[in-house]
């Protein structure tokens, strides 16, 4: 009302918006806070799937190495071939490599 005097002195007045600041600063620090952990979460997140993709390329880089060393010769063997027996093996032992690869792949993370 126009007339009408306020009961507060400048001191309460002044008291009172201090409370609300306060406030107002309270409740802005648990935002900032709420969107710092959901970031946190993210970077989380990212940092699991690139785990998971880099033991996927090392298992592929096994298998290459394996299938690699089935078909390879050695320096010393140029002139003589291996025995049909030791390249089964080798075939098998990549075959191995390449089966947990893709079963790996398909189990649930």
């Amino acid at each position: 009302m126009p007339g009408k005097t306020s009961a507060l002195t400048a001191l309460e007045t002044r008291k009172q918006l201090l409370l609300v600041e306060s406030e107002l600063n309270r409740v802005q620090l648990l935002n900032e806070l709420r969107d710092f952990k959901n970031e946190v979460g993210q970077l989380q997140q990212h940092a699991r799937e690139m785990g998971s993709m880099l033991a996927s390329v090392a298992k592929l880089a096994d298998t290459f190495s394996a299938i690699g060393q089935a078909f390879s010769h050695s320096a010393g063997d140029e002139k003589e071939k291996s025995p049909w027996l030791s390249k089964l093996l080798n075939g098998a032992k990549a075959g191995m490599s390449l089966w947990r690869l893709f079963r790996s792949d398909r189990r649930p993370t």
